[in-house]
């Protein structure tokens, strides 16, 4: 039973066992959980609001970058937005895979970001293996599976017509130049489409 959810009878049946300073202690103290639970939630909202306001460039009329929007706006970071939209991620993706973990801070998910279902399973396994998940437990599982593939591939290049295109991978990829190359097209074809927008206004 949590306290979010007991009754008003257990909530008088706890009262009767505690002292006036032991009930007022009890409610500062499940306030501040609450605040404490209320901020990470708010935290993933937060993030999934920055990629939903990075995907639709939403931004486009108040700033000429993304770097700069989430400076003026909100005074923090493109790194730190990047840090927040992850965390929404990997939330949004372990609630897929029906995995709960309601300790897990934005900064404790972050070896966690990029890491593809399969893997992020295998490394929340072993991380519960002590019992419950820690940040501490996700990060040695992690560091494990990082030393075993640090190995990043080399640049690919391609010749086309006019370029020569270099795909030069880093550790969080899955190896693939088509889904590389597919991405860098999605994102050449909306900064085409934005600098014609641009253009047209």
């Amino acid at each position: 039973m949590g306290w979010f959810n007991r009754t008003a009878a257990e909530d008088a049946d706890m009262a009767a066992q505690l002292t006036a300073d032991e009930q007022a202690a009890l409610e500062r103290l499940e306030a501040k959980v609450a605040a404490g639970i209320g901020s990470v939630v708010a935290m993933i909202e937060a993030g999934k609001a920055l990629a939903e306001i990075r995907r639709r460039q939403l931004y486009r009329v108040s700033a000429g970058s993304w770097e700069a929007y989430v400076d003026q706006r909100f005074q923090i970071t493109k790194r730190r937005c990047d840090q927040m939209v992850a965390f929404a991620g990997v939330h949004d993706a372990l609630e897929e895979m029906g995995t709960r973990v309601p300790s897990l801070s934005e900064k404790g998910a972050r070896p966690l970001v990029g890491m593809p279902a399969d893997e992020l399973q295998a490394v929340l396994a072993e991380a519960a293996e002590g019992g419950e998940i820690t940040a501490a437990g996700i990060r040695k599982a992690t560091s494990r599976r990082k030393a075993k593939s640090a190995k990043v591939p080399r640049p690919r290049r391609y010749k086309v017509p006019g370029a020569t295109v270099v795909i030069t991978f880093n550790r969080k990829t899955d190896r693939s130049a088509i889904n590389a190359l597919a991405a860098a097209m999605a994102q050449a074809e909306e900064q085409l489409e934005l600098e014609a927008s641009r253009e047209a206004a």
